[in-house]
């Protein structure tokens, strides 16, 4: 299993988010423009069709949008939480629910941008709301954050899978060099994504994803209530003492924050995934429903861990379970659910690259080529780098601690205000998104600082 770092943007290594659940668009939050089912309807004639994959591809159901939402949030990174709450107390439980609030509201705020494309019409792709915005200063930004962004968290993804199953494999007295899991890794996350133009046509890999989830949850909380360590008993490792729990730990609050936060699903894949749906106009309801399921799921586990091992609590949570079938069936789900949740990423860059290639302009058999092309290649890429570069989870956390701040709270809040117009906008929502921001850059901060102490200690440890 993996070795969480305290630095927010390891384990998952994916660009994450936010908090106070809200029902839908017309929340407390001081947005008073919120999207009528008017502007959901986008006019084709304003659009480029060869530039709209939305207008060409299937469309997929709202319950594919919730499966595919819990599938690409609830990843490796749920097994950290009891840590993060061993961090802040007991109040880090509310963490999470607060963080899973800013994830709708930033949510919220991207598709807003959306919908104010000049002279009417729906804006496609996360990159294109830069261009429109900010033209292509706007646009080449964004999409080489989210490009680099997209391919850390891949990469990660591969070196994870590879390092479980080698491990796995090693228990058995079975050794294969990580250089040949890595491969057969990203193999198995490209292979999906030849025959799923877009998001919408992945609910297979979804559901099975969201499965193995839902696995790791049940045993994580069944484990951590049989095998508490209570008075000495069930001791874990070397430890026989007695645990202790804190209702809040103030010197820990800004690191758990800042963790919890980017424990959510990040503004830049939706775009895809409303622009995937039937009937975009229920996006907020799905968004809103799947944050408040994965919220619930996260507590759960959090307080659970929490409980049971206290003070003691380690990151990934399984290192405090006696090593029997549930804890291996938790390692093998672990490792599945990365192999299912890397290629909706790997979909995702991939329909950036596209879009910006122009290959929707082709003709049908030259997309199909194309599409595959840029498919494989986008794998070999991210596997040889992955490969090239020493300390390469270390580095990939340095990369989300930079670009996360950018893709999740400044360009979606920047873009919205420059394509509403700040005069447009009423005092209260400017107070509300200046204060939106300012939070965001804060505990990325916190963030960014925590991954640099991770990589000079990594660079100090090969010395």
């Amino acid at each position: 299993m993996e070795k969480a770092s305290n630095s927010p943007y390891s384990g998952d290594g994916i660009e994450r988010q936010e908090a106070l659940l809200l029902p839908d668009s017309s929340s407390t939050f001081p947005l008073n423009d919120t999207i009528s089912s008017e502007e959901y309807t986008t006019d084709s004639s304003d659009m480029k069709p060869e530039a709209s994959p939305d207008h060409v591809h299937k469309k997929g159901s709202s319950f594919n949008a919730f499966v595919n939402i819990l599938c690409l949030a609830i990843g490796v990174g749920s097994l950290q939480l009891a840590y993060i709450v061993k961090q802040s107390g007991w109040i880090g439980t509310t963490f999470i629910v607060f963080a899973a609030g800013i994830a709708f509201l930033n949510a919220v705020i991207t598709i807003k941008c959306m919908y104010l494309k000049p002279g009417g019409g729906r804006i496609v792709g996360y990159h294109n709301i830069g261009f429109e915005a900010f033209g292509n200063a706007g646009y080449y930004t964004i999409t080489v954050f989210n490009i680099v962004n997209i391919i850390g968290s891949i990469g990660i993804y591969v070196i994870l899978a590879s390092n479980n199953i080698s491990d796995m494999f090693a228990q058995a007295n079975v050794h294969i060099s990580p250089r040949t899991l890595m491969i057969a890794s990203a193999t198995v996350m490209c292979m999906p994504t030849l025959f799923a133009k877009t998001l919408a046509e992945t609910m297979l890999v979804s559901l099975i994803g969201t499965l193995t989830s839902v696995i790791v949850t049940v045993v994580v909380i069944v484990m951590a209530c049989l095998y508490p360590i209570r008075n000495g008993e069930n001791p874990v490792g070397n430890y026989t003492g007695p645990i202790s729990h804190s209702a809040a730990i103030p010197g820990g609050f800004a690191m758990a924050l800042s963790s919890v936060t980017f424990a959510y699903l990040g503004t830049t894949i939706v775009p895809h995934i409303e622009g995937g749906m039937r009937h975009p106009e229920k996006f907020n309801r799905v968004f809103g429903s799947a944050l408040s399921v994965i919220a619930a799921i996260y507590v759960v586990m959090a307080a659970t861990g929490y409980w049971a091992y206290g003070d003691q609590t380690m990151s990934p949570i399984t290192d405090n379970f006696p090593k029997t079938w549930p804890t291996t069936l938790a390692e093998i789900c672990i490792t599945i659910h990365v192999l299912f949740a890397g290629p909706l990423y790997l979909v995702q860059m991939s329909l950036e690259i596209e879009s910006g290639l122009g290959i929707l302009q082709k003709k049908p058999q030259a997309q199909r080529v194309w599409r595959m092309a840029v498919r494989i290649g986008s794998a070999l890429v991210i596997l040889a780098i992955a490969e090239a570069i020493p300390f390469f989870d270390d580095v990939i956390a340095l990369v989300g601690a930079l670009t996360n701040p950018v893709l999740i709270y400044l360009a979606p809040i920047a873009c919205y205000v420059k394509l509403k117009g700040w005069r447009n906008c009423s005092r209260t929502s400017l107070v509300g998104l200046a204060l939106l921001l300012a939070f965001g850059m804060a505990i990325s901060g916190f963030g960014l600082v925590q991954t640099i102490f991770d990589i000079i200690k990594s660079f100090k440890g090969t010395k």
